[in-house]
């Protein structure tokens, strides 16, 4: 129940229940009577050698885990400056681009304001030209009638 608990590699688990396995096979053996105190021996050293290569293990996982997630977060940070700095040079970069375009529109208008000024005058100028060569042809005609009846 305990091994099923941990979270523990299959290898793990599996080297633990053996020791398990031997310690209750030698305790099955001693069972009948109680050992003498001499003659006691200790089983659990090897239990203390697994559980300690355990502890070595995770704790060498736990540094390696810990050192990604260091790199990850400075990977974040410097992705995030990064891109603080990309969306405020683009900011600039906008305000920058209304200005042109707020600038060329008033250069539009101002254009266009002189293009009808310009229509209307050429408009006016070729009324008063129709109307100055209708008079110098009317002249020409009366100077050649005057001319031929002398």
């Amino acid at each position: 129940a305990i091994l099923d608990a941990a979270s523990l590699p299959a290898s793990d688990k599996k080297t633990l229940q053996a020791l398990l396995q031997q310690q209750s096979s030698a305790e099955d053996e001693d069972a009948p009577g109680a050992p003498a105190a001499a003659a006691y021996k200790s089983h659990s050293s090897g239990i203390f050698e697994v559980l300690e290569d355990l502890k070595e293990k995770a704790e060498g996982q736990l540094s390696e885990l810990r050192k990604a997630e260091t790199n990850s977060k400075h990977n974040f940070d410097m992705l995030k400056q990064s891109l603080e700095d990309q969306k405020g040079q683009d900011s600039k970069d906008l305000d920058s681009e209304k200005a042109g375009k707020a600038a060329a529109e008033e250069g539009k208008a101002t254009a266009e304001g002189d293009l009808q000024m310009a229509t209307k005058t050429l408009k006016e100028s070729s009324k008063e030209l129709a109307t100055t060569q209708g008079a110098c042809m009317t002249t020409a005609a009366d100077h050649d009638a005057t001319v031929a009846g002398r």
